[in-house]
């Protein structure tokens, strides 16, 4: 029997902040050239859509949206410094072992890519050029979940002090072994929420 389990914690566990700067752009920080022709619906929503929009979207652990050039714009040049610095979007596998199918690193061309939108006042371009827009499923990065296991009582974290790491035990109840393809871990408040260590 094969089970894609999904973990959903009404809990918080410790306390992070992300930060990002938004920041106003004039099409006069561009260089003429090239760089003109990059526009967002063409692309730059190419690469978000499939790169960042997992978290970045509205519900998720991101503390921005980036679903349409609307949510975007306001935040091109911070975009554009964290994808130079790769620290977005977020990879921590070492590089030089094994190759991942959900490695989501962004060459060096998409980067540049996304530094020229921005050089040229981060235009947007054509809407009829925008791809969809991908969907999820009731919020769930997996897919709708076969199970749900829910936390019996929700830890409530004190509004100072240090991080905290929590130990929680969540029975399945399975009458039977299943092969889990997936499982995802739901915490009910994202905002303080900085790791989660499963094991299932």
């Amino acid at each position: 029997m094969k089970t894609a389990i999904a973990i959903a914690f009404c809990l918080v566990v410790t306390l992070a902040a992300i930060g990002f700067t938004s920041v106003g752009i004039s099409s006069a920080d561009g260089p003429s050239g090239t760089s003109k022709s990059v526009t967002f619906s063409r692309d730059v929503a190419p690469i978000l859509f499939r790169d960042c929009t997992g978290c970045h979207r509205p519900g998720e652990a991101a503390p921005m949206s980036l679903l349409s050039y609307k949510d975007a714009r306001p935040w091109a040049r911070s975009i554009r410094e964290k994808v130079t610095s790769r620290e977005m979007p977020p990879w921590h596998a070492d590089p030089h072992y094994g190759e991942w199918s959900n490695d989501r690193r962004l060459t060096q061309q998409e980067i540049d890519t996304i530094g020229a939108w921005v050089e040229n006042g981060a235009p947007e371009g054509d809407p009829k050029d925008l791809p969809p827009a991908p969907s999820y499923v009731g919020g769930w990065s997996i897919g709708k979940p076969d199970v749900v296991l829910q936390m019996p009582e929700e830890f409530t974290l004190g509004a100072s002090g240090p991080d905290e790491y929590q130990y929680f035990e969540i029975p399945t109840s399975f009458k039977e072994d299943v092969y889990i393809q997936r499982a995802e871990a739901r915490p009910g408040n994202r905002k303080i929420v900085h790791h989660i260590i499963a094991f299932i």
